[in-house]
């Protein structure tokens, strides 16, 4: 611990000036310094909005924006492979990261798929045609006999 020459406050050595007024050691005053009673209250969240970008508009109600399942997919990369084509066509959409059922010994349920609750029917929509796609192009009809 050293001593501040100027106010007498103890302070930490891993410390360069004074906490309570910015003083060296030596006695050479900061004249930047700002204590912390002094500095205003500002939260890190309240930064500056990026020029040209406006705030998020508050939710209509308590639900809007409140996430909803709308897709269960069959593995892992095909969850985020939704979420990300969802996300492109201006549904913002996030999926589960852990294969839950591979862990529980459960295969009733996979990685799921969440869209906000406003978006729902835009996203089963998109997902309906994905489905339909991803059948023709993967799902091959048996043989005959």
């Amino acid at each position: 611990m050293w001593t501040c020459p100027k106010c007498g406050t103890k302070v930490d050595p891993s410390l360069d000036v004074c906490w309570s007024c910015g003083t060296t050691p030596d006695g050479v005053e900061d004249p930047t310094f700002v204590s912390a009673d002094a500095a205003p209250a500002q939260s890190p969240l309240d930064l500056d909005m990026p020029s040209g970008q406006e705030p998020l508009p508050e939710g209509a109600s308590p639900l809007a924006g409140e996430l909803v399942e709308c897709y269960w997919a069959l593995d892992v990369m095909q969850a985020k492979f939704v979420a990300d084509r969802l996300t492109d066509e201006g549904i913002p959409a996030v999926s589960d990261v852990h294969d839950m059922h591979d862990a529980l010994g459960s295969m009733s349920s996979g990685p799921r798929v969440w869209v906000r609750a406003e978006d729902l029917s835009r996203a089963r929509e998109w997902v309906a045609n994905y489905d339909r796609q991803f059948k023709a192009d993967h799902v091959r009809e048996p043989l005959g006999d």
